[in-house]
């Protein structure tokens, strides 16, 4: 971990790139982020060379929220718990909970319809061999959510052309946030420890240690 910033608009992300000659000089092959158009546009100005992928977890999210939006209060209700069962890939599933996803599924062939969808785009981040195939099958994919008759679907489905290259990229070295996760997840429980640490220096020093500990101290 290198650094923190200090804001997140485009305007104080260009002011960090002026102040730090150094950040410009990194020259990434790839820069993994989410659907923000305010990175999208610092990087590509900071380093157009480098191949811009869309995080898999966060476009993976949007086509979830489209199954989840699809489930009717009946089946929220009659299933409670087991709605969340639409959103891990059928085949990590047990067979009981195969058996709940398919009462769930039942409940509407719109519903069906919009999950197997999702089930296709995990198959296509999961099984595209190379970045030629994913183009293709990108682009069965959209077609196969052409034909789903819903708002929320189509929705999706816009945000998901306006950002086929980046999502596409993935396919390129297939490289994703994992890593950056885990370090939220880290600085979340520094700041619940230090949540009264007034001094900014010290708690950002606080923080990039934590981050960076295993190997500073190699």
């Amino acid at each position: 971990m290198l650094d923190l910033l200090a804001g997140r608009k485009l305007d104080a992300l260009r002011a960090y790139a002026e102040q730090h000659p150094d950040f410009l000089n990194l020259n990434p092959k790839a820069v993994v982020m989410d659907l923000a158009q305010t990175y999208h546009t610092w990087i590509s100005e900071c380093s157009p060379k480098a191949i811009r992928i869309a995080y898999r977890f966060h476009v993976h999210g949007y086509i979830i929220e489209s199954v989840q939006t699809l489930l009717s209060p009946r089946a929220k209700a009659i299933l409670k718990s087991h709605h969340r069962l639409l959103n891990p890939p059928a085949d990590s599933l047990p067979d009981k909970s195969r058996t709940q996803l398919n009462q769930l599924l039942a409940f509407s062939q719109l519903l069906r319809e919009v999950w197997e969808w999702k089930e296709a785009f995990s198959h296509w981040y999961d099984y595209s061999p190379n970045i030629h195939v994913a183009k293709l099958g990108f682009t069965r994919w959209c077609q196969q959510g052409e034909g789903i008759e819903h708002e929320v679907v189509q929705s999706a489905l816009r945000t998901m052309r306006n950002w086929e290259e980046e999502i596409v990229n993935y396919h390129r070295c297939r490289w994703t946030n994992a890593t950056l996760e885990g370090r939220h997840n880290r600085i979340k429980a520094y700041q619940r420890r230090h949540c009264f640490t007034r001094n900014p220096r010290c708690y950002k020093n606080g923080i990039l240690f934590e981050c960076n500990k295993r190997r500073l101290l190699g």
